[in-house]
């Protein structure tokens, strides 16, 4: 594995998407079994992230984004942590990508940011969470689906006490473009304790672009935007192939995605990835378009 910071402020990287929508059209219940599928169907797993790595991601996400203990103890696997880490590193290995990033996702436990006990919790469930992948033999580690700036704070806190290799940060967005009630302003400086700020929100294109400029304004790190994809019917997407806007589903068709990682590489982000019901083909659009391309800020 190549070492991603030195790849920071330079060329353009796309994350693979996750893999849960493509393994949902195989029938597989990634409701219940989003972390367990590491462990009982390896084989899948690893066909679906080697769909991504042929769409062209650099970057290869593990399937973990469930695998902070308040999360696990829901399916009974809160033992099982290092276990399901381990098996989703190998699946990424397997596919032999540029990077291995591993993904946590938020613990989502109430978090009161003014008791110290509270935060003090939070931390260990992301410390934890990131100590289950063991040695630091991967590139980089994915907070995803961050609710708030003391979600934030804490997520980076827990993980820097893991782990000494960059940390990607990721605050769930709303259609306004803020969190929790807070701005992107207000958001900044608590992303800004990350290697990499980003933002995931299902907004359109203008408005996303709109987010990315002012968090490059506020940070001096890399930037990282995910375009949640709400996968459209057959239906919506004859109508948006003839340049029909589809109410709540922005990327409707892969040329959506592409156009929008040019749009965000102008606005000043470094990395893009596709979430959400988002296929091997969204990742593909994405990598197609910033091909070969520097980031611009």
């Amino acid at each position: 594995m190549a070492d991603i910071e030195i790849r920071f402020h330079k060329d353009m990287l796309v994350l693979s998407a996750p893999v849960a929508y493509t393994l949902e059209r195989q029938g597989i219940d990634t409701a219940h079994d989003a972390e367990f599928v590491n462990l009982i169907e390896p084989e899948a797993v690893e066909d679906a992230l080697r769909l991504e790595v042929m769409a062209g991601a650099q970057c290869i996400v593990t399937n973990t984004e469930g695998l902070c203990e308040a999360r696990l103890a829901h399916h009974r696997l809160e033992d099982r942590a290092r276990d399901l880490a381990a098996a989703a590193l190998e699946s990424v290995r397997s596919c032999k990508p540029q990077h291995v990033i591993c993904e946590v996702g938020t613990c989502a436990l109430p978090l009161d940011a003014s008791d110290e006990l509270s935060r003090e919790q939070h931390i260990a469930q992301y410390r934890d969470a990131v100590s289950a992948f063991g040695s630091d033999d991967f590139d980089a580690v994915l907070l995803s689906g961050l609710r708030s700036e003391a979600d934030v704070r804490c997520a980076v806190e827990g993980a820097r006490r893991a782990t000494a290799r960059p940390v990607f940060a990721v605050v769930d967005l709303d259609e306004e473009g803020r969190a929790a009630g807070a701005s992107i302003e207000e958001l900044a400086e608590a992303l800004s304790q990350a290697d990499v700020a980003g933002i995931s929100c299902a907004a359109p294109c203008d408005a996303v672009c709109d987010a990315v400029r002012r968090l490059a304004a506020c940070v001096d790190v890399p930037v990282l935007v995910q375009f949640v994809v709400r996968a459209a019917t057959a239906a919506e997407k004859k109508r948006a192939m003839l340049g029909a806007a589809i109410p709540g589903k922005p990327y409707a068709l892969p040329d959506d995605l592409a156009h929008a990682a040019i749009a965000v590489r102008a606005a000043g982000a470094q990395f893009v990835r596709a979430v959400g019901q988002a296929a091997p083909a969204c990742t593909g659009a994405l990598a197609v378009a910033v091909s070969g391309a520097d980031c611009l800020r």
